[in-house]
């Protein structure tokens, strides 16, 4: 009788034993496994990091800021790895997905002129990983413009250049003004103003010739377009207070984020309404360089952009660029910008009561 329990006994010894083997390597063997399969994900993210060059994405922003406001359609066309690459299938995916978000952060380029404004367009990315296109206007167009092709156009010499600069005064204002004195042109100043700070710029604005207008006292578009009373109380303080500082009767206006905003809580026609009863005109624009996107642009490029709108518009240009912080290549490139203008025939003059007003088609029932 003892010795069978003294059997038993061994055999739960065993099984006890057994079971904690088990529970041991069970783990430690699940461990190994893990271990092999995250070194083989990382050694197929190394190839994929090392042959991501193998998908060249073509420069986009040149053809959407070349499209102006006569063009229709815009191809973006992204190349396609070599047939030999040895991880061809995956990287597609990893650039399909590349090339999407690269599109979608081209689509905001052309925010500043608001949806529903002088023109609208949009890109859109194929199943096709090497095209995306279909992007559209609401200007009738029959093909679209590139960059290049703008800056082949024959130059319209003759026709006029409105050099606009919203959101100032700022720390470059002097700069700029140096730099028109020096070249001999007039400009137009939307200005941004709710006190007394920049009253010395505000002056010299007035006293070499330029034109001042009105783009608000904050910029905030939750203040300025809460309802119609805030907007008017708006206007009517930021002409009081230029009016109290150069003594300037302003009576030209822009819309913070264009008369094609999308971000107005009131009507923007009961706003243009308010403001033909105060003889104010409201102007937009039709060509910009492109300084207020999140976009590393260098002076050369700004100055690049400008131009392929210019060359492009059937008429006169009504330029914005930014007086504004963070802004230094907008000033940098200033001089070259009115040499070109200049040296191409056109001629930089300042926004005055006689200016046919670019306007982005406000009224929705219009469009």
């Amino acid at each position: 009788m003892e010795e069978d329990n003294r059997k038993n006994v061994n055999r739960i010894k065993k099984f006890i034993i057994g079971g904690l083997l088990v529970l041991l390597i069970v783990p430690l063997v699940l461990c190994i496994v893990l271990f092999i399969k995250i070194g083989n994900m990382e050694k197929k993210l190394d190839a994929y990091i090392d042959n991501g060059s193998s998908l060249g994405i073509a420069s986009v922003s040149d053809s959407l800021l070349a499209a102006g406001s006569g063009a229709n359609n815009v191809t973006v066309v992204i190349e396609e790895a070599d047939e030999d690459d040895p991880v061809e299938d995956d990287t597609r995916a990893i650039d399909r997905t590349v090339a999407k978000r690269d599109v979608e952060a081209i689509n905001s380029l052309d925010k500043s002129l608001g949806e529903g404004g002088l023109y609208k367009t949009n890109l859109a990315t194929s199943t096709d990983p090497a095209t995306v296109s279909d992007a559209t206007t609401e200007e009738a167009s029959t093909e679209a413009a590139t960059t290049e092709e703008a800056l082949k156009a024959p130059v319209k010499n003759g026709h006029k250049v409105y050099l606009t600069f919203d959101d100032g005064p700022s720390k470059y204002t002097d700069q700029i003004l140096d730099i028109l004195k020096e070249k001999g042109v007039k400009a137009t100043f939307f200005v941004v103003v709710d006190d007394y700070t920049y009253s010395d710029e505000l002056n010299r604005i007035v006293k070499e010739g330029h034109t001042l207008g009105m783009h608000s006292m904050s910029h905030k578009y939750e203040v300025i377009y809460k309802n119609l009373a805030a907007f008017e109380k708006d206007v009517n303080g930021i002409h009081d207070l230029l009016l109290d500082i150069t003594g300037v009767d302003s009576k030209f206006y822009r819309f913070p984020g264009g008369s094609s905003n999308t971000v107005s809580r009131v009507s923007i026609d009961d706003c243009v309404d308010y403001l033909d009863s105060q003889g104010i005109t409201f102007y937009d624009w039709n060509a910009l360089n492109g300084d207020a996107e999140y976009v590393d642009y260098s002076a050369e490029e700004l100055n690049m952009n400008v131009m392929s709108y210019v060359h492009a518009n059937p008429g006169d240009s009504m330029v914005l660029l930014h007086d504004q912080l963070n802004h230094g290549a907008t000033v940098e490139g200033l001089p070259a910008l009115i040499d070109t203008l200049i040296s191409e025939g056109y001629e930089i003059v300042p926004i005055d009561e006689t200016t046919e007003p670019v306007q982005h088609g406000y009224n929705a029932a219009e469009e």
